[in-house]
C-alpha cells in the first residue's frame, strides 16, 4: 500500500465525522441494546429518508435546509409514534419498529416511482457521503453531537424514555445527512 498517496484533506474530515458519530452513537446504542430495540436506527433513518422524499415531492429539493428540516421533522414524528407504541405495547415494540421501517421504505418507493428522476434521488439517499465531508460540513454535526451529549449526560435525558427517542431521532438524522 502506498501511504504517500493518502490525501489528508480528504481523509481527516471523514475521520472526524466518524469520531463525532461514534461519540453520540455509543451511549445511544447502549440504550438501544438495553431496551432490546435493535432495529430502531434503521426505522428512524428510513422515516427521515421518507421525509426527504416527501419534501422533494413537494418541490423542496432546491433547499438543503428544507431537506434537513423535513428529515428531522419526519424522524421526530416517527420517534414520537414509536415512543407511544412502546408505552402501549412494549412486548410488540420490535415488531412495530420493523413494520414502521418497511412501511416508510414502501411509501418512499411509491412516491419516487412518480418522479422521472426518482432513481437518482433513491441513489442519493442510499449512498454514504462520508468521504466527501468537508470541515465546514462537519459544523452542524458537531453542534448536534455536543448538544446531544449535554442532554444525555448533563440533563439526564438517558433516564427519560421520551428524551431517548428525541435524541435518537435527531442524532441519527444528523449523522446520515
Amino acid at each position: 500500500m502506498n501511504f504517500a498517496a493518502l490525501e489528508p484533506g480528504l481523509l481527516l474530515p471523514a475521520f472526524a465525522a466518524g469520531l463525532l458519530v461514534l461519540a453520540s452513537h455509543v451511549p445511544l446504542g447502549q440504550a438501544v441494546l438495553k431496551r432490546g430495540i435493535v432495529f430502531l436506527d434503521l426505522a428512524i433513518a428510513q422515516i427521515a429518508g421518507l421525509g426527504v422524499v416527501i419534501a422533494h415531492s413537494l418541490g423542496g429539493e432546491s433547499s438543503p435546509w428544507l431537506t434537513q428540516v423535513a428529515a428531522v421533522t419526519a424522524a421526530l414524528l416517527g420517534a414520537l409514534l414509536l415512543h407511544r407504541m412502546e408505552r402501549q405495547s412494549p412486548a410488540r415494540q420490535e415488531a412495530i419498529i420493523g413494520v414502521t421501517f418497511v412501511s416508510a421504505a414502501c411509501l418512499a418507493l411509491i412516491l419516487m416511482s412518480h418522479d422521472p428522476h426518482g432513481a437518482e434521488h433513491l441513489q442519493e439517499l442510499l449512498v454514504g457521503q462520508i468521504l466527501w465531508t468537508t470541515w465546514s460540513g462537519l459544523v452542524p454535526l458537531a453542534v448536534v453531537t455536543a448538544l446531544a451529549l449535554v442532554a444525555w449526560f448533563g440533563l439526564r435525558w438517558k433516564d427519560s424514555p421520551l428524551g431517548f427517542y428525541v435524541l435518537f431521532a435527531v442524532t441519527i438524522t444528523a449523522s446520515v445527512q
